[in-house]
């Protein structure tokens, strides 16, 4: 009698041990590739939609934004293996081996994401969209130690009474010369540690009184210099180094600095114009014209959203729309940065919708 299929039986029972030890679980190596895959994803399409929205603009085609929900990754993975051996007490074959040794394999890999889009419509569009920026939370923005360059040049309309630029429906109105170079000032004092936002306690009910806070506890030469060319530019109180920070187009004080802001809808109608829309649609009537070149604002201007017939080769962000491809070069940095800040002001949107952040489950067996 031959021992051979016994021990047969027993390597290939190992063998198949062994290798289902190494499918035992699929969840540690998913968090790693999905996270970093849905994160690239999720910010490749919030780049494309953005940059539709601002294409829409110059040929009035309504906005739109729709927001990832919830991301629900499910997955699973069974597996089994059986071997079974038989040996017959009569050998009717004649072959003098009546043993018989049956092996079977079995798998089944599941794969099904679920994930939710949410409209941005109602009153989350009104707040998110059309309504202005909080002025907090720009302040918040600048003490955190975003440009004051990006902040107030994309983002307020005027400080005090001195207006910025504004891209209105048929016209284009420069901005004062004088507001400029108060967001420059802003600027230096921010490289300089010399300008902070202060938090008072607020009355029951009230949200914190913010204030801007101007020099510090010893100021250099320079930033005394430009806090005092500040002040005269603001007409602030120049025996103060604190000022009551309040929105409002119009200057409410020599101790009160009033932020007038945009709305996301004008920083988008603002880079929409630079846009290079082709011409046959200009001559056509189907887009509305952009705004011309100005060194009064330069940083605007560097703005660079182009369009090709063909899809572009190195791209940070591409769409196709109305037959063109719109497009941002990827070594155009002025223009990613600008794109990449308005990106972040729809963290600085007020929302008072309870947050859902993106969940990603991934059971396993």
């Amino acid at each position: 009698m031959s021992r051979f299929p016994s021990r047969g039986m027993a390597v290939l029972a190992a063998f198949f041990l062994v290798a289902l030890s190494g499918c035992a679980s699929i969840g540690p190596g998913k968090i790693v590739s999905e996270r970093t895959g849905y994160n690239a994803s999720i910010t490749e399409s919030w780049k494309q939609q953005i940059l539709l929205n601002i294409v829409k603009i110059r040929y009035v085609e309504p906005l739109f934004f729709v927001d990832v929900g919830d991301i629900v990754a499910a997955h699973s993975m069974e597996t089994g293996a059986n071997v079974g051996f038989s040996r017959s007490m009569f050998d009717l074959s004649g072959t003098g081996d009546s043993s018989k040794l049956d092996l079977g394999v079995s798998g089944r890999y599941t794969d099904r994401p679920t994930i939710t889009y949410r409209p941005l419509t109602g009153t989350a569009f009104r707040k998110g969209v059309i309504a202005p920026i909080p002025a907090r939370n720009l302040l918040l923005g600048l003490d955190s130690g975003i440009s004051a360059r990006f902040l107030f040049t994309l983002s307020v309309r005027g400080i005090n009474g001195l207006r910025n630029e504004a891209h209105l429906p048929g016209a284009h109105v420069q901005g004062d010369s004088s507001f400029q170079r108060v967001v420059e000032i802003l600027s230096q004092l921010q490289i300089l540690d010399a300008v902070h936002v202060a938090s008072r306690e607020p009355d029951p009910g009230q949200e914190p009184c913010l204030s801007l806070v101007l020099g510090g506890r010893r100021p250099t030469a320079e930033a005394s210099g430009l806090i005092r060319e500040l002040q005269d530019l603001l007409d602030l109180d120049p025996g103060r180094d604190e000022y009551a920070v309040t929105s409002g187009s119009l200057h409410q004080g020599r101790d009160v600095v009033a932020l007038q802001t945009y709305s996301l809808m004008q920083i988008l109608a603002a880079v929409a114009a630079r846009v290079q829309v082709p011409q046959d649609d200009l001559d056509a009537g189907r887009a509305i014209p952009g705004v011309p070149v100005s060194e009064d604002t330069a940083m605007l201007d560097r703005i660079a959203v182009q369009s090709s017939p063909e899809k572009p080769g190195e791209a940070f962000a591409a769409v196709q729309y109305r037959g063109h491809w719109f497009w941002i070069d990827d070594h155009s940095l002025e223009t990613k940065r600008v794109f990449s800040f308005i990106m972040l002001a729809f963290t600085l949107l007020e929302d008072d919708r309870a947050f859902n952040a993106p969940q990603l489950t991934i059971p396993t067996q």
